[in-house]
């Protein structure tokens, strides 16, 4: 059914809102993908604050655009859909990118398949968008860098150390001669 020109406005309204809102969106072309999946997915993205949704394509458009957003030139044909990403921009990658392997038949083809991505006001390549979900989360962020630190640390402890671990073998082979 054809929408209004207020629904559209309204609509559209509805995208600016959510574009400004997200750190990053990442575009997809879902392709017989059922009201169910697309259900579950929403269901798996919910407690990273994420949103799923099917898009009009030139009203999506006009909404990139008043956001001043770059131009998607993927959503000419076809029907598209954005997940809009908040704070946690890995976790929601990462289901996206399991739902995507669940959803493609054993003939290779798949319902849903990354076409963009926008992040920090700069558009991403579908190669940049499957990144972001080998990412680590912020959990595994902070391990890494407390890996490092200890690390580091140890290498301290180690120099100032060794004057006196010098001095004490020296001491030792000394007592023993």
């Amino acid at each position: 059914m054809a929408k209004t020109k207020k629904e559209k406005l309204a609509l559209k309204d509805k995208y600016v809102k959510d574009v400004k809102k997200a750190k990053a969106i990442i575009i997809v072309k879902p392709s017989k993908l059922t009201p169910n999946e697309a259900n579950d997915f929403r269901m798996n993205i919910f407690d990273f604050d994420a949103n799923f949704n099917i898009v009009k394509n030139t009203i999506f458009k006009l909404a990139l655009a008043e956001a001043q957003y770059p131009e998607v030139k993927e959503l000419e044909n076809g029907e598209h859909a954005a997940l809009f990403l908040s704070e946690d921009i890995v976790n929601p990658s990462k289901s996206l990118k399991k739902f995507i392997d669940a959803t493609t038949s054993k003939d290779g083809s798949t319902k849903i398949e990354i076409v963009s991505g926008i992040m920090d006001g700069v558009l991403l390549t579908k190669e940049q968008v499957s990144e972001l979900a080998d990412m680590p989360d912020f959990n595994g962020s902070i391990s890494m860098i407390l890996g490092i630190l200890d690390n580091a640390m140890s290498g301290v402890v180690n120099v100032l150390e060794d004057p006196t671990r010098s001095f004490a073998t020296i001491l030792d082979q000394a007592f023993k001669e």
